[in-house]
């Protein structure tokens, strides 16, 4: 071999194990930089197509499918690698910053960087290599096969490999939808405020379903544009679902809409209880907050057959409800609602705002302002309504703005009335009793705007609305449920009170144009409409005529009217007489009231009425009433405010009465003798402000009836009645059985200066007026009732009663009001410390007792007051202050406090703790009249007290902890 060779084959070697070698690690540390820079590129490509497969992951993942085992281990690997670059790549350059004080490279730093780059961007580039391939969801996860379908998925692609259940994941909300703003400050007051309300329900933990109701027209649907648009632009929820129910539900239309904002596929899966499933799972396993918003229920909806998942107390989960509905017991009652609020009527600046948005500047023309007024007025604050009527007049002239504003009057069916009356018909239609029907029939009958509840009852159970067989009492449970129904449904609306409603001349017109229109029924407002009304071919099959209170002189001549079951007649005409012959034809009237009419002989006109149930004469003069003995069917006879001088034998053959109402008929002098105790089937008799003339038990002979004839009427539960003459209360009466009743005992029961004042109406009330010669309160009647009565009133107490607790050995229980005055034996309210005796009083008020020197003998309460809402005292001249402070703590319910007239009251509050007073929940204040009084607040005999009764500037938390600087009065 030459020697040129062996040269060749050691450079060779040394090239190889020596020079190359040098060169490779020489080229790490001097290109550091580059092999960082390729690191963070592979790293971007890797992380871009993650990116891409994670989108198609969450997809697979949102529609319940299983991924391969190979695409977990890529999963796994490939974050493990860019987890691994990044704390590469970070480590480098905080290196690179500091060796040598950042002068210098450090060479063995930057070449065991590089050694290190060099195999991750090898890794990398497979790892983004392999994630090309996974194109679509095949390709990484395959579904479970559909119930009944035999056939397993075929794994061709991934032959080999395992799978693993799918994780629970998110879906992207649906885009937001828009919304049409009603005004250029974004939504009316009205609005926004129930839409802050929902969106505070729906962020209680406690509220899972939340609801909205009114009638059709007040804009739920657009309201739920709006909430929708809010929630989504504070994030109130990462998803959201809306679906319109509807009359009809579709379920797989709303499962659809779900499963679209949940971004799950149910494309092959037909079944509803297949889908259902489907749903159920994907909200069981939801980590984000989820609302459906189901809009327009018409009746319950089966949420399990849609599948959403619920407890088995109904309690919704894996997701929130927003509901909407115009009956309120159908969110209540049907869903389940945690929260619901009522939409109301726009207000009238809201409506104008809406109508001239729609109309622009035409509406302030002089030729259309009045027109505009009056279609607003028809509108009734209903946007469907303006938003129609607007659209409909923006091109039109004035006669046409006339003739659609007579439409509505005359409701045709037609023109701008037919969207009035469709959407009515609706709610009607829904209505599921046929007696919330019977009963807004009887309300539109009746013809005024504010029925009274009082007369509905009477009127409702004389038409046979109630079972025949139905109680007073359960007639009135039930008419409270069907106006409470009629209200949900929008057909009546709420007007204040528990009970108290009003019906809209809409619905009015609606009910009386097309619900009733082969059974008319005649409101009869103007005497000018009796001739065109009173039509001989209406007559005949009219079923109601109401007179309300239009001026006549006369009744219109003899109505034929064989069909008709109810007549009203109201008259401010007390001259007008009823003819002898004038209700011959009405062989089937049910229900007939007489307001101020006036029957100068026998009322011989009623006597062939053998279906009348209810007949009412109001503020009518009466002669003789004997021949009403004649209708034997009679239910409801009411004589309020009549002149009637005389009850005869006769009436006590009315066997069938129920209710006998003679309250304030003052004239009525004689009630004779058995006619009360006849009728067997009486249940609630009212005499208040009306027959004093009582017989004693043992007076003989009898002219006159006894209170003891009460006991032998063994259906009666509701008496209202008089007793001026202490002596002729019989010992034994039963009082007990009563489940209602109002007795006034005694002369000149004087309590009008307090009357009115509260709005509290009690059930068992006893007004007792007394003197030091009887013993009313020891007679058994009394005495075992005064246990059980909510409402007290009490006048004269002069004996060695010290206390009002001394009354009852048991308490007062049950007593809600409480009422003295000039009652001078009277020193304390409450006496004993141990019984508490008035835990359920909410009113209190003292008038006129000149000894009365605490509520609480020795300032112990025993929780006795803690219901306490109003106090009210006038004229107790030995009081100081009216409770200590350790008394007010235990009145957490005070409301208002009124002061008048006590001549040395020094302050309203004694503090003999030296706390913080505190009235949270005080909204009235009156201090009238106090010559004596230096601050609310004055200064007891606490030791560690050193200010004087006359201190200033005390500190008290009133109205909702508002504080208030007292100084002077």
């Amino acid at each position: 071999m030459s020697a040129d060779s062996v040269i060749a084959i050691a450079w060779d070697v040394l090239k190889s194990y020596v020079v190359v070698p040098i060169k490779r690690r020489f080229n790490y540390v001097i290109s550091s930089k580059s092999f960082a820079d390729c690191l963070r590129e592979e790293v971007r490509n890797l992380e871009n197509e993650a990116q891409r497969v994670r989108i198609l992951a969450e997809v697979a993942r949102n529609n319940l499918r299983n991924f391969y085992d190979d695409f977990t281990e890529w999963q796994q690997n490939a974050n493990e690698a860019l987890e691994e670059a990044g704390d590469l790549l970070g480590d480098f350059e905080k290196a690179t910053k500091t060796c040598c004080y950042g002068t210098l490279p450090d060479p063995k730093c930057r070449y065991q960087f590089s050694r290190k780059a060099e195999g991750r961007i090898g890794v990398i580039k497979q790892l983004a290599q392999k994630c090309r391939g996974f194109k679509e969801l095949n390709d990484i996860s395959f579904s479970n096969p559909a119930p009944g379908d035999v056939t397993a998925p075929n794994p061709a692609r991934r032959e080999g490999k395992g799978v693993v259940q799918s994780t629970t994941a998110t879906a992207s909300a649906s885009s937001a939808s828009t919304s049409n703003e009603l005004s250029d400050d974004g939504l009316f007051k009205s609005r926004a405020a129930i839409i802050r309300d929902i969106m505070v329900a729906l962020a209680d933990h406690s509220n899972s379903v939340v609801g909205i109701h009114g009638m059709g027209g007040l804009g739920k649907s657009t309201l739920l544009v709006d909430a929708e648009r809010r929630i989504r632009e504070e994030k109130q929820f990462d998803l959201i679902a809306k679906a319109d129910v509807s009359q009809n539900p579709d379920i797989k239309m709303i499962q659809g809409v779900i499963a679209h904002a949940l971004g799950l596929d149910m494309k092959g899966y037909d079944y509803e209880s297949v889908r259902a499933d489907r749903l159920r799972e994907r909200l069981g396993n939801e980590k984000k907050k989820v609302l459906i918003i189901l809009d327009n229920l018409w009746e319950g909806l089966d949420l399990k057959s849609v599948g959403i998942p619920c407890g088995h107390d109904n309690k919704v989960m894996g997701c929130k409800l927003l509901l909407t509905s115009r009956d309120r017991n159908v969110l209540q009652r049907e869903m389940g609602c945690d929260r619901d609020f009522f939409l109301n009527r726009l207000e009238e600046k809201e409506a104008k705002i809406l109508f001239e948005r729609i109309m622009g500047e035409k509406v302030h023309n002089d030729e259309f302002r009045p027109l505009v007024d009056e279609a607003l007025r028809k509108c009734a604050g209903l946007p469907l309504l303006i938003v129609t009527m607007a659209k409909h007049f923006k091109d039109a002239t004035p006669p046409e703005w006339r003739d659609a504003l007579n439409q509505i009057g005359r409701s045709t069916n037609k023109g701008i009335s037919a969207v009035i009356n469709t959407s009515l018909q609706l709610s009607y239609d829904h209505l599921a009793s046929e007696e919330a029907k019977s009963l807004l029939q009887l309300c539109v009958a009746y013809g005024v705007s504010n029925p009274s509840v009082e007369n509905l009852v009477r009127y409702s159970y004389g038409l046979g609305i109630f079972p025949k067989e139905s109680s007073m009492k359960e007639a009135r449970d039930g008419l409270r449920t069907l106006i409470c129904t009629l209200q949900a449904s929008s057909l009546l609306l709420d007007n204040g009170g528990a009970y108290g409603f009003k019906i809209h001349d809409l619905v009015r017109d609606f009910v009386a144009q097309f619900i009733l229109r082969d059974r008319p029924l005649l409101l009869l407002k103007d005497k000018d409409m009796l001739a065109t009304q009173l039509q001989k071919e209406r007559l005949k099959s009219c079923m109601a005529i109401c007179f309300p209170y239009i001026d006549m002189k006369e009744l219109p001549e003899e109505l034929d009217c064989p069909e008709l079951r109810i007549f009203l007649l109201f008259t401010n005409n007390e001259s007008l007489e009823v003819p002898d012959s004038y209700f011959n034809s009405m062989k089937k009237l049910a229900v007939l009231n007489l307001t101020r009419v006036r029957l100068t002989r026998s009322p011989t006109p009623f006597q062939f009425l053998e279906n009348l149930h209810t007949l009412c004469f109001h503020s009518c003069s009466l002669e003789d009433v004997a021949i009403l003995g004649e209708l034997k069917g009679l239910q409801i006879l009411s004589f309020v405010n009549s002149k009637i001088q005389r009850l005869p034998k006769e009436i006590g053959q009315l066997v069938e009465l129920r209710l006998l109402d003679l309250n304030s008929c003052p004239e009525l002098q004689i009630i004779e003798p058995g006619v009360l105790g006849s009728l067997i089937k009486l249940e609630e008799l009212y005499m208040e402000n009306s027959f004093h003339q009582w017989n004693a038990v043992e007076q003989t002979p009898r002219t006159n009836a006894s209170l003891i004839e009460l006991n032998h009427m063994k259906n009666l539960c509701t008496l209202h009645v008089s007793i001026p003459d202490l002596s002729v209360l019989p010992g034994d009466l039963n009082i007990e059985k009563l489940t209602e009743y109002k007795i006034q005992i005694g002369h000149l029961i004087d309590f009008h200066l307090w009357r009115g004042l509260s709005n509290y109406k009690g059930s068992r009330t006893l007004e007792l007026k007394l003197n030091p010669t009887n013993d009313i309160l020891h007679k058994g009647c009394i005495r075992t009732t005064l246990h059980i009565i909510d409402d007290l009133w009490l006048d004269g107490l002069n004996g060695i009663e010290q206390s009002i607790c001394q009354l009852s050995p048991e308490g007062f229980p049950q007593l809600k009001r409480l009422h003295v005055q000039e009652s001078p034996s009277i020193r304390y309210i409450l006496k004993w410390s141990s019984l508490p005796t008035f835990k359920t009083l909410e009113f209190l008020f003292l008038r006129n007792l000149i000894n009365l020197e605490k509520l609480c003998h020795n300032d112990i309460s025993s929780k006795s007051f803690s219901a306490l809402k109003v106090l009210r005292v006038d004229s107790c001249d030995k009081m100081e202050h009216l409770f200590p402070l350790s008394l007010l703590r235990e009145l957490p319910q005070l409301k208002e406090i009124e002061v008048v007239s006590c001549k040395v009251m020094k302050g309203i509050v004694k503090d003999d703790d030296c706390g913080q007073v505190e009235l949270r929940n005080l909204h009235v204040l009156k201090l009238r009249d106090l010559p004596s009084i230096k601050n609310f607040v004055v200064v007891g005999t606490a030791p560690s007290s050193s200010t004087s009764d006359d201190q200033v500037g005390t500190q008290l938390a009133f109205f909702n902890m508002q504080q208030a600087l007292v100084s002077n009065f």
